[in-house]
């Protein structure tokens, strides 16, 4: 009988293979041959989740692996998600854990009581090799941060609630990539009153829900080096300040903008100005009511703007006209419309477009899609335009609203078919 290729391999590349796996399937290859055995107990990358085990059988598994496992073989990934193990369980594993060979840290707490507070070990934030730490669903820290100091710190993510993050970002002096969720409570006392982002920052994804306090909140984003940028938050009016500089690297930018009082966010045009060098622009309807109150507010110049994406709660064409007539290079647009849920949309105080028409439809503009579309004067007229200006689309995607009955999605496809196109090659699709 002829050997096992797999089993001929060192132990080693078994390991990296079963690196791969989770570690409650990895371990279980031991009852495949004696070859097998031994062989998980030099594992260096442990995936534990106690969603396939019922309590307390989790806490002795992890409790068992970590003092099987050999000490030959330093652990450099621990991915750790658990709902129901004791804190004082947990720090104990964090402490077997914890080394100089540790590069990645991935904890997932899913705490039932969102009140209770929790203790990790100082250890884990003067970890000199860790490259990715990853703090999700830890509402409370019972302590503000000790002294932070990871210098090979590159990917941060962090969910929480009521933690000041500003002692930790200023720990972390090459860190790349930042996602930061700060979920919103009530605490007496509690209050962030300015994060600063690390400069060093390419990637920042920054949920914010703590504006729904009246305090002045202030965050800065002076990182010149940024690519990529995620903001959502709930703010007011008078509650929070963004602070920025220009991106001249910036890739890709999503804005999600809530004003809680309807009122005008005074630095939404700002962080938009900002943006003006990114290759791709996501608004979403919360965004572009900020904008369409915004008082002077003009569309900054996007030299290198390819794509854009603008969500509506009423659809409006002299704002999408003055977007895209300062878009020079656009190639790409998507637009969708939001059932309104209140009688009185927020109104456009923005000026009139130029009667030109814009540069990027006869020279750039090679796709359109319109969502949610309902056939009102403004959205044909606008389609109009495009298909008879756009001298270089090839594909307009139509997808008329859902609640439309047949006879009315019949008749917008049978009409705007009939609208004459500039483009010889432009195909007309509708969902």
């Amino acid at each position: 009988m002829s050997m096992d290729r797999i089993s001929l391999l060192p132990n080693s590349i078994l390991c990296d293979i079963l690196s791969y796996l989770p570690t409650k399937e990895a371990v279980s290859t031991s009852i495949l041959s004696r070859r097998w055995r031994h062989v998980w107990k030099d594992l260096q990358v442990l995936d534990t989740e106690d969603i396939p085990f019922l309590s307390p059988r989790f806490d002795s598994y992890v409790t068992d692996i970590l003092s099987q496992r050999s000490a030959n073989y330093p652990i450099k990934k621990f991915r750790l998600t658990c709902y129901n193990s004791s804190e004082d369980l947990i720090v104990t594993w964090l402490d077997a854990v914890i080394g100089p060979h540790l590069q990645e840290l991935y904890l997932c707490y899913n705490c039932i009581n969102i009140m209770k507070r929790h203790k990790l070990p100082e250890s884990i934030f003067t970890c000199v090799s860790l490259k990715s730490l990853v703090l999700k669903r830890f509402c409370h820290l019972n302590y503000e941060f000790p002294n932070v100091y990871l210098p090979s710190l590159k990917n941060l993510e962090f969910e929480t609630v009521s933690v000041d993050p500003s002692k930790l970002l200023s720990g972390c002096p090459v860190l790349e990539n930042l996602k930061l969720i700060l979920q919103s409570i009530t605490l007496e006392g509690f209050h962030v009153p300015t994060i600063q982002m690390p400069r060093t920052l390419k990637s920042l994804t920054f949920h914010d829900f703590t504006g729904m306090m009246e305090e002045i909140n202030v965050r800065e984003i002076y990182t010149p080096f940024l690519e990529y940028l995620h903001i959502k938050t709930v703010t007011s009016a008078n509650s929070k300040l963004v602070s920025v500089i220009n991106f001249p690297n910036m890739v890709e930018a999503y804005l999600h903008v809530c004003s809680k009082d309807g009122e005008h966010v005074g630095w939404v045009p700002v962080i938009l100005q900002a943006l003006r060098e990114t290759k791709l622009l996501a608004l979403t309807y919360h965004t572009t009511e900020c904008l369409f109150s915004a008082p002077a507010f003009e569309v900054p110049e996007f030299h290198r703007l390819l794509k854009l994406e603008v969500d509506f709660s009423c659809f409006n064409t002299n704002f999408l006209l003055n977007f895209l007539h300062n878009c020079h290079v656009l190639e790409a647009l998507v637009i969708f419309v939001w059932k309104r849920a209140y009688d009185h949309p927020v109104e456009y105080n923005g000026p009139r477009p130029p009667s030109m028409v814009p540069n990027c439809l006869t020279s750039h503009l090679r796709s359109f899609e319109f969502g949610g579309y309902r056939n009102s004067t403004d959205e044909r007229e606008f389609i109009a335009c495009l298909l008879q200006r756009g001298l270089v689309l090839k594909t307009v995607t139509i997808d008329p609203d859902s609640d439309l009955d047949q006879e009315t999605k019949y008749n917008i496809v049978k009409g705007l078919s009939a609208i004459p196109r500039g483009s010889p090659i432009c195909q007309l699709n509708f969902i």
